[in-house]
């Protein structure tokens, strides 16, 4: 009972941080230049820090990556003023660069003599996958990583030539419900192209990604 509630509460924080955070980020985006430039700062490099300290706090190498932690620390105390003055670009780099990281991370795995991302994780929760399985997963990858970058250059467009404002309401409002989105299309074409696989849940491939051998310890 405990650990249900104690899971509940953790995912009703969750989901309170999910709706909260872009909405500060475009408000920080839009109003705070002129207003409260330290909130932009802080709010726009909130997300990558939050990695880093993840990062650190799972890595083995714990000693070298406070180290790590300590220069970025410096760096952002003695640039804090230029930050303050384009942290813009920094919402820019972030969300634009993060699809583009996401998109090479799939994409790399197409290569001759790679096994596609998706195929990968496909494995993972079915086990052997058949020949046509095995195309449609390669065929997904491809569509993951055409997808990202779609985002990427429609961020760098919009950035570039349509304002912060209409830039930041699709970086903060519309990039994540458009990945929901890809997910469920995706969904509905596997169930006409693969219409005897088991269905599992997304959660299935989380939790099969977490089990398999060489994942992160540690709390989740």
């Amino acid at each position: 009972m405990n650990l249900t509630l104690s899971s509940a509460v953790r995912w009703v924080v969750i989901a309170a941080a999910c709706i909260a955070y872009p909405v500060l980020a475009h408000y920080s985006a839009t109003k705070a230049a002129t207003t409260f430039p330290s909130l932009g700062v802080a709010v726009s490099l909130a997300p990558s820090l939050a990695i880093l300290l993840w990062l650190t706090w799972r890595s083995p190498m714990r000693p070298a990556m406070v180290l790590l932690c300590a220069v970025v620390g410096g760096l952002l105390w003695g640039f804090w003023g230029v930050l303050e003055r384009n942290f813009s670009w920094v919402y820019f780099l972030q969300h634009a660069g993060t699809y583009v990281m996401l998109a090479a991370v799939f994409g790399v795995t197409l290569a001759r003599g790679r096994q596609p991302l998706c195929t990968h994780f496909a494995e993972m929760v079915h086990g052997s996958l058949s020949p046509e399985e095995v195309r449609y997963s390669r065929q997904v990858t491809l569509a993951w990583t055409l997808f990202l970058l779609a985002i990427s250059l429609v961020s760098s467009a919009l950035f570039l030539f349509a304002g912060i404002e209409v830039w930041s309401i699709f970086a903060n409002f519309l990039s994540f419900p458009l990945i929901l989105l890809m997910f469920v299309v995706e969904f509905q074409i596997r169930r006409r192209k693969l219409p005897h696989q088991k269905k599992h849940s997304i959660m299935d491939g989380v939790r099969a990604y977490w089990k398999r051998p060489g994942a992160p310890s540690g709390p989740l």
